[in-house]
């Protein structure tokens, strides 16, 4: 059977090769294209009816001698000579230049049109995945506008199409060339688009089920990451759709032979690469809790894909295009960079899961628990101990990357958060900023998201409560959540199912993405320390690169109201501590005074290490924090981060001034090296109000 349909294939090839001879100087047309193929399906009738009379050769000799002429050829197929005269008329001939500008404006209505069908999936997705009534409210109103739109601009096509007689066009050689180079151009683009479309589908749906049954992502987590990514996924649906739809239209040009053969075997490496994808997706499950490199194993099946997709278009393409491989530099080099680009996009913003068994492995600290109690009405955690002293712990700047290229450092600085909570043992951790590094190239991810979910899993394991005030980094403008979704996240990870972290779950209606009290009380109801957590913010809003912001008035005018409420309640001046991540200016006096040995400055320990043009990288902008502090006269400490080479502490105008030592293994270029900077501050508050700080450094411990 099989060298049967290679003999019928082959005497096929023969009677295409003829006829297109016959077909050589007759104008190209879509009526054309129908005749050749109704001219080959006789001759290939009449071969099979008389095959068997004479040898195969014979056979074919004498139907080619009834098919000679296009004139014989074409009455055999049942043409008349009328119709056969209209075929060969050289009248109303299009050239490429006429083609090319007619096919253009085609193009743009098609372009047009698929925009807006992947906008109103965008737009039912994004209802999908976030849903509310409001957000349902201007979806349907976009939607009606763009589904009138798309009514509107369809109608235009269509009138085009009649005016311009695009499907009967009739056109000399160049044009016929031109349209065999379109056709071809988009079979190629739609056949890869579609592999890079099932790759991306395959990424999405691993990363989703491998989160989920891992326990780390909920179904509202899901949809979230889906509703992230949907920019992404619109140019790649957008991509395909148009590539679709302008083969489908090119097609219709040529025979209807061709289309069905191209149908056929789409749906079957469809199904080849359905299946690929199906099979890796179900080992990388099945071998989730068994291996640790899951995401490199996903990688090398990336890899694998592509390279099949490459020898695909070297072989079996050419079997549907009229040539194979046509080599224009200028567009491979733009194809390859946008490639780049979105494939390191996605890669950046993908959640990676790589520290998780490590994490998982890291056991509880085991600690005299404290009381801890939250007042919904003002979004106060209050930790009541029976302990005459309670120790707070300062990490700063941990910076994970939360990619696989920093998973290394990102080890180093979990294991380093380890060691220092084993080596002081607190009773509550606060982190004052930058607990993540969202910056693309420098990190290799831009996903502030998993780094969170890890460290909060982390911490959750150690069994220590901790506590968390923004820094500059947390929440990057190219950052895969918003300062309105790392907000929402930290709730949800937050007491009522960590148990131990003390995020808000309401905050006062300030300037700032988190700004928090936490008072730490005797079992007596005593207050031993109020502790104000307040945002230094980011980046001044418009403002120039690395422009820092600062703590706002209506954040000052808070904390003043909170100390004067708790003081007048306890009925005498409370004592009270700050952290915030970016220091205040003056931080930067103070050292300028220390370095000029002024009284006014007590120095108690650590050096300004940067080495910078600023030393002491304060926001241009004053804020009054500092001198509302001392008039107050409850704050008598204030810690900050930010400069990894900085851990001075000294006591100014009657408060101590501290810079934490900071984790950073990643975002200083060559800081991983660097030792005497890492570590955490010790603060050990007592009954009376009193306090005293020491320095961890890391190359210190055992």
């Amino acid at each position: 059977m099989r060298g049967y349909q290679s003999e019928e294939s082959h005497i096929r090839k023969v009677f295409q090769s003829m006829v297109e001879l016959l077909f050589q100087d007759i104008p190209f047309s879509r009526k054309a294209e129908e005749a050749k193929e109704r001219i080959c399906d006789k001759l290939q009738g009449l071969w099979e009816k008389e095959e068997g009379e004479k040898s195969p050769l014979e056979t074919v000799e004498r139907i080619l001698e009834k098919a000679n002429q296009l004139e014989k050829a074409g009455i055999l197929a049942g043409y008349s000579k009328e119709e056969l005269a209209q075929l060969t008329a050289k009248e109303d001939l299009k050239d490429e230049k006429k083609l090319r500008k007619i096919f253009h404006e085609y193009k743009r209505y098609i372009l047009s049109e698929t925009f807006l069908i992947v906008c109103l999936v965008f737009l039912a997705a994004g209802c999908i995945c976030n849903f509310s009534f409001p957000v349902l409210a201007v979806d349907l109103c976009l939607g009606t506008l763009f589904g009138g739109l798309l009514f509107f601009l369809e109608k235009k096509r269509k009138k085009y199409r009649e005016k311009s007689k695009i499907r009967n066009l009739r056109c000399d050689k160049e044009g016929e060339a031109y349209l065999q180079l379109l056709y071809d151009r988009y079979v190629k683009r739609e056949t890869n688009m579609i592999f890079l479309c099932l790759a991306l589908a395959a990424n999405g749906i691993f990363s989703n089920v491998f989160s989920y049954l891992s326990f780390a992502y909920t179904f509202r987590d899901i949809f979230q990451q889906i509703s992230s990514q949907l920019i992404v996924m619109g140019i790649f649906l957008f991509c395909v759709l148009k590539n679709i739809w302008m083969r489908r239209f090119l097609a219709s040009y040529f025979s209807s032979r061709r289309r069905k053969e191209l149908k056929e075997h789409r749906k079957k490496f469809v199904l080849f690469d359905v299946c690929y994808w199906s099979a890796v997706i179900l080992v990388l499950l099945l071998l989730r809790n068994r291996v640790h490199s899951l995401f490199q194993i996903f990688l090398l099946s990336v890899l694998g894909n592509m390279v099949i997709l490459i020898l695909y278009n070297l072989t079996l393409r050419s079997r549907f295009v009229f040539e194979n491989i046509r080599v224009n530099v200028r567009r491979c080099t733009a194809i390859s960079l946008a490639a780049i680009l979105v494939v390191s996009y996605g890669l950046m913003s993908r959640d990676v899961w790589l520290l998780q068994p490590y994490i998982s492995a890291v056991s509880n600290i085991q600690k005299e628990p404290d009381t801890i109690s939250y007042k919904e009405e003002t979004g106060v955690y209050t930790i009541t101990t029976e302990k005459e002293q309670f120790k707070i712990l300062q990490l700063t700047d941990i910076h994970l990357g939360g990619s696989t290229i920093s998973l290394a450092k990102d080890y180093k600085a979990l294991e380093a958060v380890k060691k220092l909570l084993l080596a002081t043992e607190p009773d509550l951790v606060i982190v004052t900023g930058d607990l993540v590094f969202p910056m693309g190239v420098m990190s290799f991810s831009l996903n502030n998201r998993a780094p969170i979910m890890q460290f909060a899993s982390f911490m959750r394991n150690i069994g220590i409560p901790w506590a968390f005030t923004y820094g500059n980094h947390d929440t990057e403008e190219m950052s895969v959540i918003t300062d309105e979704q790392f907000d929402d996240l930290m709730k949800a990870l937050s007491y009522r199912s960590s148990k131990n972290l003390l995020y808000p779950y309401i905050q006062p209606d300030i300037y700032g993405r988190s700004n928090q009290l936490i008072e730490i009380r005797g079992e007596d109801g005593s207050l031993m320390q109020a502790l104000f957590l307040l945002d230094s913010n980011d980046y001044i809003p418009g403002g120039e690169l690395n422009e820092y912001d600062y703590i706002h008035e209506d954040q000052v005018a808070w904390y003043e109201k909170q100390v004067r409420r708790l003081s007048e309640q306890e009925g005498y001046t409370i004592p009270s501590m700050l952290f915030f991540h970016i220091p205040l200016q003056e931080y930067k006096e103070a050292y300028e005074l220390y370095e000029k040995g002024d009284p006014r400055v007590t120095y108690y320990y650590g050096e300004i290490g940067e080495t910078m043009i600023d030393k002491i990288c304060c926001s241009q902008y004053p804020s009054s924090l500092f001198d509302t502090a001392e008039r107050l006269g409850s704050t008598k400490a204030m810690f900050c981060g930010h400069d990894h080479y900085n851990n001075l502490s000294v006591e100014y105008r009657g408060i101590r001034l501290t810079y934490g030592y900071s984790i950073d293994y990643l975002a200083m270029p060559g800081i991983e090296e660097d030792t005497k900077q890492r570590g955490a501050t010790l603060i050990t508050v007592d009954r009376k109000g009193d306090f005293t700080i020491e320095p961890y450094r890391l190359i210190d411990l055992p």
